[in-house]
C-alpha cells in the first residue's frame, strides 16, 4: 500500500511540473514588458521625489539668508 501511494504521489508531481513547464515555455514576453514598464515607472517616480526633496530642502536653507 505505501509504494502505491508513492508513486501516485510521484507521478501527480511530474505531471504538475511537465504542465507547469508546457505553460511558462507558451507564456509569451508580452507581461514580462509591461512589468519592466511598471518596475521602471516607480522607479523614475522614486528619482523625481528625491530630486524633489532635495530641491525643497536646499530652498528652505536658503529662505532665512534672502531676508
Amino acid at each position: 500500500m505505501p509504494h502505491y501511494l508513492l508513486a501516485t504521489l510521484l507521478t501527480f508531481g511530474l505531471t504538475l511540473r511537465d504542465r507547469a513547464r508546457t505553460t511558462l515555455a507558451r507564456a509569451d514576453d508580452k507581461g514580462a514588458s509591461t512589468i519592466e514598464i511598471v518596475f521602471w515607472s516607480v522607479g523614475l517616480l522614486a528619482l523625481a521625489g528625491l530630486v524633489y526633496a532635495a530641491i525643497q530642502a536646499y530652498v528652505n536653507n536658503q529662505l532665512p539668508g534672502i531676508s
